[in-house]
């Protein structure tokens, strides 16, 4: 297919001589870049004096000079905004990390906790046992608790708060258990 008289064929741009005259052809495209991007313009002008120092270092090499301007500078911006992104999360001061995140337990803390859990449940109802043990043991939110007992959200909610009630008082009958009782007092010394 052949160019026709109607169609406009794109005129072949001469190079620019210099880095000004570079400048001075794509100052548009440059604003309109920097626009784009949301580049704050205090770092748009370091974002393009990197551009420029990169350009001038391949100045011999570059066939295209405004095509490599605008790429170098399009990919300069999408690594400044990542930077801006993901520098947040490496700039936190690790004790802040650890008040999100705190520490994991062991795993062997873990199944201890499970199996004093499983110890202290022997004697509540069923219904109560399958609740802690889903909820605790296996980790399963209101909601799949309620499509696993066939209980409706609310009822779910209530029957956690009883059977931890009925979970504490347990073990709280089993640490009066435990005690020593405590040793007779001496009564008043007899006169005589």
């Amino acid at each position: 297919m052949g160019a026709t008289a109607h169609e406009a064929i794109p005129p072949i741009q001469a190079s620019p001589a210099s880095i000004d005259e570079l400048l001075e052809e794509l100052r548009p495209k440059i604003r309109r870049l920097f626009a784009n991007y949301r580049v704050p313009h205090t770092d748009a002008e370091d974002l393009l004096q990197e551009a420029l120092l990169v350009t001038f270092l391949n100045w011999s090499e570059i066939r295209s000079k405004q095509g490599w301007l605008l790429v170098t500078l399009r990919h300069k911006c999408s690594v400044y905004w990542r930077a801006k992104r993901y520098g947040k999360v490496q700039a936190v001061d690790p004790p802040t990390l650890e008040t999100l995140a705190p520490p994991l337990r062991a795993p062997q803390e873990r199944a201890e906790m499970m199996w004093d859990l499983d110890r202290a449940i022997v004697s509540l109802e069923e219904r109560h046992r399958q609740l802690l043990r889903l909820r605790y043991v296996l980790g399963f939110s209101t909601l799949e608790i309620a499509e696993r007992l066939g209980y409706n959200i609310t009822s779910v909610r209530k029957l956690s708060c009883r059977s931890v009630a009925r979970l504490q008082k347990t073990i709280d009958g089993k640490r009066k258990i435990k005690r020593k009782p405590a040793a007779p007092r001496p009564g008043p010394l007899p006169v005589g």
